[in-house]
């Protein structure tokens, strides 16, 4: 999942040449049963979910407050946006969605996991074929960060060291493989950050879920509760 690991790098360390390979993804085969943005409040909270082609749905919140970006504006550069035909074509087979505390209207602007307010993002990804034959826990560990936090290794990608803080992994009633870790991320030159993240795939290997959200460690200490209660409020309800 090489390819994948670099896109979702830029959405964590927009640094890396800001969002422009969010365009290039895999177009997969399959219709949509249906995409949902709610934009109820409740709680000064914001609810959204998923739903794929399976019929699973995956449920989150974030405060009402913060900056949140959709689809459209995920899978757009900041030469071309996104027409809805290929929008369409793109969440048969990807959903995504960014929010920060960072208030902007600008996907651009967000300063991702080394920010000094928390950062989030949260998708649903069909595999491909080649995907689901390697697929592990160890795959799961590593959507967000480029290398495994229990090798304890350095990334040659990003220079940095990814240590787990704290991992479990869990399999629901509807046979989804999960795990959930905070890690913690030193790079030379910048304030250390933490990294809160669930990620599942599916009891068939089709479909792999996660959240991650997180800021610089200070950040992340003073927003803490926040935090936990966005990631807890993460949920996949999966069909058997």
């Amino acid at each position: 999942m090489v390819a994948e690991v670099t896109r979702r790098q830029k959405w964590l360390y927009p640094s890396y040449s800001g969002y422009l390979s969010r365009r290039k993804v895999a177009i997969g085969a399959f219709a949509l049963g249906g995409v949902t943005l709610a934009g109820c409040l409740s709680n000064n909270y914001s609810f959204f979910n998923f739903v794929n082609s399976s019929g699973a749905d995956m449920y989150f919140k974030v405060p009402a407050t913060w900056s949140d970006f959709g689809p459209s504006q995920v899978f757009s550069t900041p030469q071309q946006s996104i027409s809805p035909g290929q929008l369409s074509q793109i969440e048969s087979a990807d959903w995504a969605n960014v929010f920060s505390a960072q208030r902007t209207n600008s996907i651009q602007a967000l300063t991702g996991i080394f920010a000094n307010q928390p950062f989030g993002i949260t998708q649903a990804k069909k595999l491909s074929t080649s995907q689901r034959d390697t697929f592990s826990l160890a795959s799961l560990r590593t959507l967000l960060i480029p290398s495994d936090p229990l090798s304890s290794s350095t990334s040659s990608t990003s220079g940095a060291v990814y240590t787990a803080e704290s991992y479990s992994e869990f399999v629901t009633p509807a046979g989804m493989r999960g795990s959930r870790m905070v890690v913690e991320i030193k790079q030379t030159g910048r304030a250390t950050s933490v990294l809160s993240q669930v990620a599942e795939v599916d009891s068939s290997t089709n479909w792999v879920y996660l959240i991650g959200v997180g800021c610089s460690k200070a950040c992340y200490q003073a927003n803490k509760a926040v935090i936990n209660e966005i990631v807890d409020s993460w949920s996949v309800r999966s069909v058997k």
